[in-house]
């Protein structure tokens, strides 16, 4: 299908400023495509109503420029849904295809400043519903079908006088054929023409676009004081900026890499993410920045004691990767080990000033071992065995998170437990069971019964103030207000999450964890707050706090929002990860 979504240019705008309507196109039949375009687009004041309106879409995928509108009066501007409708080339089939993401136009000064606003109405073609068309073409058939029929009745005659006259009519009939035939190969050839403008204007126009996008991400770069400093420290060990990889926006948004070489070849980068002008999340990496990250993890006894437990094992270090040092001289790592059947293992953590924590690790013999211990602990089988007997459905294979400080979380449905690892030896530590049953079901007997106590107390104390002479000392008694304790409440929305994940739900598990980070962070962070925070607002809060959680927010958040992408596919593994992160952050 084709695929089509609204960008502008800038996002916020003084009141008498220009805003620029783009169009991000991908045509993916290799064709042009003709199509009716309807839509509204209004501005501060200024509309333009498009009815209807013809166009040409060349092949590929490519940005268009739209339309400017003046901005008029202040306010936030929401821009419409633009549908385009096309007749598919494969199938024949009439097709209507609408914009997904909403764009938001942000107008600020005086609205004194402009004279009028004005209303523009586009109407060059009619863009009918699908119903009203099928229902003309039918018209059309059975239209055709008597024609057909009329002509039928007169087929002899016609044959008769054109057999009388085919001689003579035979050489002008040459020349109107190779008339036609002149006329059709003149209009392919202007078509053509056409199609490789277009083409060319859309070409031209994405190349613009590029260039103003490159121009902008250097203007901010040249301002940012952390991209100076790592550009700096690159260019004292003799790399020099070697190419610029700055994909096109996708939701006013970008993640961006640029390469460094140094005279014997060898790379480094710095990268980051610009969203809406704002240059964040930047990391760099050289390899001198690997050697001796790689030194200070083979140094860190902790490292040394979980790397000889994996080789006791029968475990090789593959190798190790991480994902470059950031502004707080901080990245994340994992190193790889295998065994030569096969089998795997991770090592995880963090490295901040040349110090690794936040440690953790899980091979497949892990795994195997805590099965293992999991089919022999009296109290997890019980509880899988209530579990089937309230006909609750449990996953065939429990969820088994890293090991760290010698534990490891085990989840298999509404079943939970705790597992202490201490190298082969592993035994269950704890085993809870979420029923399904609400608060209020759990609360109802004990409810009761403090219903009928609360009724007999008041009873009596009524029936002994008779005989004691009431005092007024004029003493409010204070409202108790309700305790919440946000780890708890946000570690059963990451216990939700993972359920949502294990049932299929991969993109609203990913956005239940970004919820329960961000429900922490309002009770934490933010006690006045009366509506949920946004991951934004949070990672703020956080860094004027000079919270060391900082980081591991931003990775949280940053993996939680790639479900938004279309390209992007939840998977197992980047779920994990996330999970662990909201465990750590919400304690």
């Amino acid at each position: 299908m084709l695929a089509v979504e609204k960008m502008v240019q800038p996002v916020s705008v003084a009141s008498g400023g220009t805003v620029k309507i783009l169009l991000n196109i991908t045509n993916p039949f290799g064709t042009e495509i003709v199509v009716k375009v309807r839509d509204s687009n209004s501005v501060g004041g200024n509309i333009v109503d498009t009815v209807c309106q013809m166009a040409t879409l060349s092949s590929g995928s490519g940005i268009a420029e739209y339309m400017d509108l003046q901005a008029v009066m202040p306010g936030n501007y929401t821009l419409g849904v633009i549908e385009m409708k096309y007749t598919d080339p494969v199938t024949g089939e009439v097709v209507v295809v609408k914009s997904t993401q909403d764009i938001v136009v942000e107008v600020t000064g005086d609205s004194g400043n402009v004279v009028s606003s004005s209303t523009q109405t586009i109407e060059n073609c009619q863009f009918d519903d699908e119903e009203s068309q099928e229902q003309e073409q039918c018209s059309q058939e059975s239209q055709e079908e008597q024609e057909e029929q009329s002509l039928m009745d007169k087929l002899k005659e016609m044959m008769q006088e054109q057999q009388e006259s085919r001689e003579q009519q035979q050489e002008p009939s040459l020349q109107e054929q190779s008339q036609t035939e002149q006329k059709l190969s003149s209009a392919r050839q202007n078509s053509a023409h056409d199609m490789n403008s277009v083409k060319q204007g859309l070409s031209e126009q994405a190349k613009v676009m590029q260039e103003q996008l490159e121009d902008e991400l250097d203007s901010e770069l040249s301002e940012n004081k952390d991209f100076q400093e790592m550009q700096k420290d690159l260019e004292e060990k003799g790399y020099a900026l070697d190419s610029k990889d700055v994909p096109s926006l996708k939701g006013n948004e970008t993640n961006f890499t640029y390469d460094y070489k140094n005279d014997a070849g060898e790379k480094a980068s710095i990268s980051g993410n610009m969203k809406d002008g704002d240059v964040s999340d930047l990391k760099k990496m050289s390899p001198e920045d690997e050697m001796q990250l790689g030194s200070d993890l083979e140094s860190d006894e902790e490292f040394q004691e979980i790397k000889e437990q994996l080789e006791s094992q029968g475990y090789e270090m593959d190798k190790t990767e991480f994902d470059g040092l950031d502004s707080d001289n901080k990245t994340e790592f994992m190193s790889s080990f295998k065994k030569p059947d096969g089998k795997t293992a991770n090592v995880t953590g963090s490295i901040k000033d040349g110090k690794p924590s936040d440690m953790a690790h899980l091979s497949d013999d892990d795994i195997s071992n805590i099965n293992d211990a999991l089919e022999a602990s009296e109290e997890y089988q019980e509880a899988v065995e209530e579990m089937e007997s309230k006909n609750m459905s449990l996953p065939d294979n429990p969820t088994v998170n890293p090991i760290r400080n010698g534990k490891a979380e085990v989840s298999q449905g509404n079943i939970t437990a705790t597992v202490g690892v201490d190298g082969n030896e592993t035994k269950v530590l704890d085993v809870n069971i979420d029923d399904g049953r609400t608060l209020v079901d759990k609360l109802k007997v004990p409810f009761l019964i403090l219903l009928l106590f609360g009724l007999a107390l008041s009873y009596y104390l009524y029936s002994k103030r008779k005989s004691i002479p009431s005092l007024d000392m004029g003493l409010a008694v204070p409202k108790r207000k309700k305790k919440i304790d946000p780890g708890k409440s946000a570690l059963l929305k990451l216990r939700r999450a993972e359920k949502l994940f294990e049932e299929g739900k991969m993109k609203e598990a990913y956005t239940a964890v970004s919820s329960a980070v961000r429900y922490y962070y309002k009770h934490t962070l933010d006690h006045s707050a009366e509506k949920e925070l946004t991951s934004t607002e949070a990672i703020r809060l956080l860094k004027e706090g000079d919270s060391s959680d900082v980081s591991k927010a931003k990775e949280c958040f940053s993996l939680c929002d790639l479900v938004t992408f279309a390209k992007y596919k939840p998977n197992k593994k980047d779920f994990g990860k996330i999970l662990v992160l909201g465990r750590e952050i919400v304690g």
